[in-house]
């Protein structure tokens, strides 16, 4: 994962504007942490979830965004 992604925690309790704002727009109905929000380099939406997720459905999601670049 490291040679194409890169991770970035942020306080749910006090979150930076930008993540927030995707947040907002693409999670609304997001009640479990974590909250997951993957996004491009720009920053512009991707997939996302909240709640437990197991690996193998992260990898698998990581992996089709792979394949589509």
């Amino acid at each position: 994962m490291r040679t194409r992604f890169v991770g970035l925690a942020s306080d749910v309790d006090d979150p930076e504007p930008q993540v927030l704002d995707l947040a907002m727009q693409h999670l609304q109905d997001a009640m479990m942490l974590p909250f997951v929000l993957i996004t491009d380099a720009e920053g512009d939406y991707l997939a996302g979830s909240h709640g437990a997720v197991h690996p193998d459905r992260l990898l698998q999601t990581l992996q089709a965004l792979t394949a589509k670049r």
